[in-house]
């Protein structure tokens, strides 16, 4: 049951955190064609937990089936967000934006999370899993993720680092990757499969024989067909074919993933390739390696928010 009213960008709203109970958090007043409305209006729940912990969530639960928000307040100064879940009335941005004045009204210092977004996309019979990890994706896009407009940065778990420099020089590496390139290998792998259809002879890649050499031609024969329709769609919009990144949304995904598995499918589930024998000739999956350093990079990083501003430049109170 719903126990009072909270608004975040009323600074003479007060709330209090230690003890188990519900609010409504609500705010601000917007108008909208000379109509007053309440921009947020998220039942929220504080639990107190045996460690100290204390967890501010929403009630209900977004599309994904998570709960809108969910924030862990470790101390007095840090927070984790644990969840960030879009519904049919706030994007994942809206919700963000509620979730950074929470805790600038907290006064928390810092806050960090772990990239687990992703989108659907269909997919064709082979490559059948639709959920898809956002973050490589949208640094293709645009150099940043999600979380970067939200002042976050990329800080390794491993040695503390900033990462954000060296991921921008990876993305400017795989932006040279030129159509060429991708078409040679590509291309070389559709003769060799025509060749063996009609010799019998085993394929290569790396050093060792491709054994499951029935699935790895469909695996090929499927980055082939997705590959002519991405060049025909955009070659004659891009300079190269991860510059085309710049206009990947999620409904075009497919024209992109499919391909894109040649970086990702390849390199998980045949034996870590780095390259091909084509054709009497090695052909190198073009800067493989760095690649993988991205995802490496990625998959062992937190976003941590330093700089826990006001949101009210955003959403002005009335």
């Amino acid at each position: 049951m719903v126990e009072g009213l909270y608004n975040p960008w009323n600074p003479i709203d007060i709330i209090d955190i230690n003890k188990n109970r519900e609010y409504l958090f609500v705010g601000p007043k917007k108008k909208l064609n000379e109509t007053e409305y309440i921009r947020y209006n998220i039942p929220t729940k504080i639990s107190i937990k045996n460690n100290g912990h204390i967890i501010i969530s929403s009630i209900d639960r977004g599309i994904s089936g998570y709960k809108i928000f969910e924030i862990i307040l470790k101390n007095d100064n840090e927070a984790h967000i644990e969840n960030i879940s879009k519904t049919n009335y706030y994007s994942g941005s809206d919700i963000m934006i509620f979730v950074l004045q929470i805790l600038y009204r907290l006064n928390v210092k810092k806050c960090l999370l772990i990239d687990s977004s992703y989108i659907e996309c269909d997919r064709n019979e082979f490559f059948r899993q639709t959920e898809v990890p956002l973050k490589i994706l949208k640094l293709l896009k645009n150099r940043n993720t999600f979380y970067t407009n939200f002042n976050f940065k990329p800080i390794s778990k491993i040695n503390g680092r900033d990462c954000f420099d060296t991921i921008n020089d990876i993305i400017s590496d795989l932006y040279n990757i030129t159509w060429d390139e991708l078409d040679d290998i590509i291309n070389a792998g559709i003769n060799q499969i025509k060749i063996s259809n009609n010799t019998g002879k085993n394929m290569n890649y790396n050093t060792f024989t491709i054994r499951n050499i029935n699935k790895w031609k469909k695996y090929w024969n499927k980055i082939y067909e997705s590959w002519i329709n991405f060049k025909l769609k955009y070659k004659t919009l891009n300079e190269t074919p991860f510059r085309s990144f710049s206009i990947f949304n999620e409904k075009n995904c497919n024209d992109y993933l499919g391909w894109l598995e040649i970086y990702s499918y390849t390199f998980t589930n045949f034996n870590k390739i780095i390259y091909y024998h084509f054709l009497n000739k090695n052909y190198y999956i073009p800067k493989i390696k760095i690649f993988n350093k991205l995802k490496d990079i990625i998959n062992n990083v937190k976003w941590i928010n330093n700089k826990i501003i006001s949101q009210s430049n955003i959403f002005n109170q009335d």
